[in-house]
């Protein structure tokens, strides 16, 4: 049913109408959050209303969920994490994008053309390769991808 519904929007113009208008609702809700809140607390309203309008930017496809995993570094503690926080906004300074992170974890919901780049700035932070993307169980062979790169590493 979503399938058929996302079809007719896109064959009337209602989408592109609906993704500006959230687009629109996004960014207010954003500016919102600056006056209000601070990267380690923000109102309930704030955030919920941010995430409304995300939620349906997911939905028309304009956005995507992400999740990536650390090798090498953790997000632990407020120092870190501040530091994560600033990086990401040097790196992107639109507000389309949210990252949620804790430990080894990094979510990001970013618009699908950022992913790219966003696996780019998690590998640049880490500093290493991503998390095994696959096992070969017969082999015994785990294969890490991330960076471009890609490597191959015999268990047992």
């Amino acid at each position: 049913m979503k399938q058929i519904i996302a079809i007719l929007l896109r064959a009337t113009g209602i989408g592109l109408i609906l993704e500006s208008f959230h687009r629109s609702r996004l960014r207010a809700a954003s500016s919102l959050m600056k006056r209000f809140g601070d990267d380690t607390q923000m109102p309930v309203w704030c955030s919920a209303r941010f995430r409304r309008h995300q939620r349906a930017l997911q939905w028309l496809g304009f956005l995507a969920e992400r999740e990536f995993t650390l090798i090498n570094r953790m997000i632990a503690g407020r120092e870190t994490y501040l530091l994560f926080t600033e990086l990401m906004r040097a790196r992107f300074p639109d507000v389309y994008w949210s990252c949620a992170c804790s430990g080894k974890r990094v979510i990001v919901v970013a618009p699908i053309a950022q992913l790219v780049e966003w696996e780019r700035f998690v590998c640049d932070y880490d500093g290493a390769l991503q998390a095994p993307r696959r096992i070969r169980p017969r082999e015994g062979v785990m294969i890490f991808r991330g960076c471009g790169k890609e490597l191959w590493i015999q268990r047992g």
